[in-house]
């Protein structure tokens, strides 16, 4: 099926962090494109770098500056947002990336460098010094396009969603939910960077309220066994679906054009 806005019935697919790996999209886009054909897809952020740890939990040979599936990954992306099919949110990982390749942040350019972004400037066939080309050209773009957050859902059936944790009310009401909006300043904001809490973790953040009108707020960033659900003061859930990929699934989220939610596992 080829797609079109004049297709889409309402409603949206979630696809957690793919960190790199054209596994895991092309796993989502089959259920995509047979499952909900006519739904449209938002990406939680951090599309790009195969962390160690997700090396260690797949058993691949640990492997630095071997390129990994973040060019492919991106470029799938970006068509996809460009045909109006998609929403991409920005992770930590690209706000480190854009900092450290267009900013020349150094501080972020050494963190980057070792949670991924070797592997990730290798796809682009960039070695971390001198002109990042098509590298700097991707995250040009994804500032200019990603989102901090977004809101879908009908009205009283409203779902929030953000990379890490919910922005808070004033910043909801500034509207200000572009990539863009981070920069010079903000790279290390908590909508992109924070955590909420793995299952039994005490030291829970409290989330800030949702607004009138949502139900529930879904969220990448943290890597979880199962489907996590952490209520706010007012039981209405922050959902993580970034599974552990030692789990070897994927979990995707529909949200129905009522603003019903259903998860679906995808083995990878």
């Amino acid at each position: 099926m080829v797609w079109s806005l004049e297709n889409w019935d309402g409603s949206w697919l979630v696809i957690p962090d793919l960190h790199g790996h054209g596994a895991r999209l092309r796993a989502a886009l089959d259920v995509a494109d047979r499952t909900f054909p006519a739904a449209r897809l938002i990406f939680l952020g951090d599309l790009i770098d195969d962390s160690p740890r997700r090396r260690e939990a797949r058993r691949a040979a640990t492997n630095p500056g071997g390129a990994d599936d973040s060019r492919e990954v991106l470029a799938t992306v970006r068509t996809l947002v460009e045909s109006g099919r998609a929403e991409v949110l920005l992770g930590n990982h690209e706000a480190m990336a854009a900092a450290a390749v267009l900013d020349d942040d150094r501080a972020l350019m050494n963190l980057w460098w070792k949670v991924g972004g070797r592997e990730a400037a290798a796809s682009y066939g960039w070695n971390g010094k001198g002109d990042a080309g098509a590298l700097a050209g991707d995250l040009r773009w994804l500032r200019e396009h990603g989102r901090l957050w977004l809101e879908v859902g009908p009205p009283e059936a409203q779902v929030l969603f953000s990379h890490a944790t919910r922005p808070g009310p004033k910043r909801l009401a500034s509207g200000k939910n572009r990539a863009a909006d981070l920069w010079p300043s903000d790279a290390d904001d908590d909508v992109v960077w924070f955590p909420l809490a793995l299952p039994g973790d005490p030291s829970t953040r409290r989330l800030h309220p949702l607004p009138g009108g949502f139900r529930a707020s879904v969220h990448g960033h943290m890597e979880t066994p199962d489907l996590h659900q952490i209520p706010d003061d007012e039981g209405k859930a922050a959902l993580q679906i970034d599974l552990h990929p030692g789990k070897g699934k994927l979990c995707l989220l529909h949200i129905g054009g009522d603003g019903e939610m259903s998860p679906h596992s995808r083995q990878v």
